[in-house]
């Protein structure tokens, strides 16, 4: 390996980390901040958010990645043109992109194996994860650490808790509305109550109050003292969905599900696993692509004193329009299975277009040289 593809290597890989850390990180700080109503309105430790937080880093470095490489060699091209290291290459007596193009396929070729393996393993691994630890969050019920003094907390849309102070495990001044029942609602109203768990059920036991009734249907109200009453906290608890999606499914859970089925007996949601399956596998491929097109800006380079706005500008409505294509294949997949080999065929016949394109001068003279 030459001088030069050492250096471009580690050129375009500290831009590319550096691109991914901050590109990275204000997509998951934003997630993050999305998902604080877990510490906020959910009886969650710190260290039980940040396992939950973590677990979206492998979804989101798939959407980072691409772009990343793509700058990262568009950046250095950029740099080094401007720093005339591109016109002393050209004076050596070598092409620009032969030279270039040896560092740029090592590493796409790297981090192709690197999207794959997160693509393939790591991030279905997360998101099924993911997925039973939002079911175990959520559906953990209502807790005293859900309350707060002199305010009004509503755990769930149809439950609503006001009390004056609370003390260890026990709670003062308790006022509770309870909209279950729409056309019954309940009012509690009691000087004390502990949260208690009986046969595997938990309860809000209240002492010394009364119950309000309103029932809509004659527009009347009722009241029922009592010393002591167990409130059954079950019907407020958040359920939530346990159907797992097919990006939270193993690669080889879906394989073996879709093995011996013919692709006209699919169900929808079988149709989904099968589109999801492939573009595991064809996603990883247009990496290679977004790390070549930057080489494009060369060729629409007539001059070395050339602006390269225009070039930059080009390169970039490519990948735009490309990844639009790419997102529109995976859809169209889902309602059509036929298409799988046009999938297939399609980013890779975007590369050797990119090639083609490169290299044409070469080709077109190679070619004449012949005749």
């Amino acid at each position: 390996m030459s001088r030069f593809t050492t250096y471009a290597i580690k050129e375009i890989t500290s831009s590319f980390l550096f691109l991914s850390i901050l590109l990275t990180g204000i997509i998951w700080l934003g997630q993050g901040l999305r998902h604080i109503d877990l510490l906020t309105t959910n009886n969650v430790s710190i260290e039980t958010y940040l396992s939950y937080v973590v677990l979206l880093l492998p979804k989101i470095i798939l959407l980072t990645f691409p772009v990343c490489i793509f700058l990262a060699v568009l950046f250095n091209l950029n740099r080094l043109r401007n720093d005339s290291e591109l016109i002393i290459l050209g004076t050596s007596g070598k092409s620009e992109k032969n030279i270039l193009i040896k560092p740029i396929i090592l590493f796409s070729s790297f981090m192709f194996l690197v999207v794959f393996f997160f693509s393939l393993f790591l991030t279905p691994s997360s998101l099924n994860e993911l997925r039973y630890k939002i079911i175990e969050i959520r559906s953990s019920g209502i807790h005293i650490s859900l309350l707060k003094e002199k305010k009004f907390v509503s755990p769930t849309n149809n439950f609503t808790v006001f009390l004056q102070e609370k003390k260890d495990d026990e709670i003062f001044g308790l006022l509770i509305h309870d909209q279950s029942n729409v056309n019954k609602p309940q009012t509690y109203i009691a000087e004390k109550g502990k949260f208690v768990t009986k046969d595997n059920v938990n309860y809000l036991r209240l002492f010394n109050g009364f119950i309000q009734i309103y029932d809509s249907d004659v527009n009347r109200v009722s009241e029922i003292a009592f010393d002591t009453y167990n409130l059954d906290l079950t019907p407020f608890n958040k359920k939530e969905s346990s159907h797992i999606f097919p990006d939270e499914l193993s690669t080889s859970d879906i394989r073996n599900k879709l093995k011996n089925i013919s692709h006209n007996n699919f169900s929808k949601n079988e149709k989904e696993q099968f589109a999801e399956l492939h573009k595991r596998y064809v996603n990883p491929i247009y990496i290679i692509f977004y790390a070549l097109l930057p080489l494009l800006m060369i060729n629409f380079s007539k001059r070395p004193d050339d602006s390269w706005r225009f070039p930059i500008i080009a390169v970039s409505a490519i990948a735009f329009v490309i990844q639009i294509f790419q997102i529109t294949f995976s859809n169209l997949l889902i309602e059509n299975s036929q298409l799988v080999t046009l999938y297939y065929s399609f980013p890779i016949m975007i590369i050797l277009v990119t090639l083609i394109y490169l290299y044409k001068d070469f080709l077109y003279l190679s070619r004449n040289k012949n005749v």
